[in-house]
């Protein structure tokens, strides 16, 4: 299960214009690509669909729209991976015909952070349908985006608001209701002297707070014993070493830490100065990013990342990992490709462009949002665990990612699935009341307004 943070990732320009998908290379000429990913079958193809049979479609284009903030100025390319994902699947399902011969047209809508509402204003005035991507401050828009029943196959949705919404599906669910914890249960077994001297540590954002708040409820429900819980600025602070020395202070064996990349190595380094090493931190998935080695260097150690995917450095191992990373070298080679978010927006676009396959020529909001409504085992082709889109249900398996001063590695979780390990226990039922999503009710509309 995915939860958001703002994900560092390399520095871009950006706009508020939409930027369009780029010309297909000759190396990959229409008719010479197969639309066949992983596990999935011709989920793009050529074909002889016609007419304007819904807002952003023509005889000959699919106009989608696809959400990121790296225009935010503190964080310039914050989850920049979700743009280049969806330019890449244009590039390699438009080389395959398109769906069924109508091309994808990709709509960048560079929420900056702050401009969510502005976004949404302008997709609801020009897309047929919002895909693969996700904006930290969700909750800003998602009445505006019901109001004018634009639904979104989403790539992550962060705030209770808009997680658990009408008119969204997410191919890796984040519910209100339930929480993957099956990393928890995995460092209670390996590291039972931490339990009592645990940490929490979050940016100060409702959004972060709300993640950090859920996660310690679940600890807590285990048995472990919370010694520290703070809160420090999003984009962070002038120095570390205050938080460092608190953590210290208070006996903090294990860290609990909702937030980005960048600011959890610059916390590990303060950690390495004041000689006080953690026995481990846990983060989330958007944390699988190159920016916490690179910037964190030889003091990351121990940091431990919850995951539903494949990791990149197995793709060997797994045919649709290799098939992303080969889409992005050819497609996209300056793209950000080892990015989990990345990957999401990728499953993302993966349902839509089945559900909108099946539709045929009648291409209508109505028709792919039910399609996608009645998926109930997803992996995006063997991108990732199996989870109920339909029912925005996660799975109940996982696997662990652990970053170190030379790269990922995956530990040993005593896996039963393969990589992964599975079980009830992993899913965790929440006591306390986080938040309900937005309903079309709540905007005068039902799911019969729907077209």
């Amino acid at each position: 299960m995915v939860v958001v943070l703002i994900a560092a990732a390399c520095s871009r320009d950006s706009s508020d214009t939409p930027a369009s998908t780029p010309e297909t290379p000759e190396s990959s000429a229409e008719g010479t690509a197969t639309g066949d990913f992983g596990t999935l079958e011709n989920v793009c193809q050529e074909g002889d669909a016609s007419g304007a049979t819904a807002q952003g479609v023509t005889n000959n284009e699919i106009r989608v729209a696809t959400f990121a903030d790296p225009g935010f100025a503190g964080r310039p390319g914050l989850n920049q991976e979700f743009f280049d994902s969806a330019q890449t699947f244009a590039a390699w399902c438009n080389a395959a015909g398109g769906i069924n011969g109508r091309k994808i047209v990709v709509d960048e809508r560079d929420s900056a952070l702050f401009d969510y509402q502005a976004r949404i204003a302008e997709a609801c005035a020009e897309d047929f349908f919002m895909v693969g991507g996700g904006a930290v401050f969700d909750d800003a828009g998602v009445e505006d985006r019901l109001s004018c029943l634009l639904p979104d196959i989403a790539g992550f949705v962060v705030t209770p608001e808009a997680r658990g919404a009408d008119l969204v599906v997410q191919p890796v669910p984040n519910s209100n209701e339930v929480l993957a914890i099956g990393t928890f249960n995995w460092l209670g077994e390996e590291f039972p002297e931490s339990l009592d001297h645990i940490g929490v540590l979050t940016g100060n954002l409702p959004t972060t707070i709300s993640q950090a708040r859920q996660q310690q409820e679940a600890v807590e429900a285990l048995g472990w014993t919370v010694v520290y819980d703070d809160q420090y600025p999003a984009a962070g602070p002038t120095t570390w070493a205050p938080y460092a020395a608190a953590l210290k202070e208070k006996g903090v064996k294990g860290l609990i830490w909702v937030g980005e990349p960048e600011n959890l190595a610059k916390l590990s380094q303060a950690l390495r100065d004041a000689e006080y090493p953690l026995e481990w931190v846990r983060a989330d998935a958007n944390h699988y990013d190159e920016k916490l080695i690179d910037v964190g260097g030889d003091a990351v150690e121990n940091v431990f990342i919850h995951s539903n995917f494949y990791p990149f450095e197995e793709a060997d191992d797994n045919p649709a990992t290799q098939q992303y990373l080969d889409a992005f070298a050819q497609y996209s080679p300056e793209g950000k490709d080892r990015a989990y978010l990345g990957l999401q927006g990728w499953s993302a676009w993966l349902l839509f462009a089945q559900a909108a396959r099946d539709c045929g020529s009648d291409l209508t909001r109505s028709c792919v949002y039910d399609n996608a409504k009645q998926v109930h085992d997803w992996t995006g082709g063997g991108l990732h665990i199996s989870g109920d889109p339909g029912t925005n249900t996660p799975g109940d398996c996982y696997t662990i990612v652990q970053a170190t001063p030379g790269g990922f590695t995956r530990p040993d979780i005593h896996p039963d699935d393969g990589i992964f390990r599975c079980g009830d226990e992993n899913l965790y039922e929440f006591q306390g009341d986080y938040g309900t999503g937005a309903t079309l009710a709540d905007v005068g509309l039902t799911q019969g307004d729907l077209e």
